[in-house]
């Protein structure tokens, strides 16, 4: 058995929904520090930090 068909429609989900989280922080973070918005790259901040938190908590 591979190991992409063991993972459910939960488990792809989970893994989108940590991509999108991380693909969103970059351009957040690069845009905070080009206009040096500490506010701005600090949500960048945390949508990088969310992403990794959801991919080490739920591992399929």
């Amino acid at each position: 058995m591979s190991r992409t068909s063991a993972r459910t429609p939960a488990d792809s989900r989970v893994r989108r929904r940590s991509l999108s989280l991380a693909a969103a922080a970059v351009p957040v973070c690069v845009l905070g520090a080009a206009y040096e918005a500490l506010l701005v790259l600090g949500a960048g901040a945390w949508l990088l930090i969310a992403a990794v938190l959801i991919e080490l908590v739920y591992r399929p």
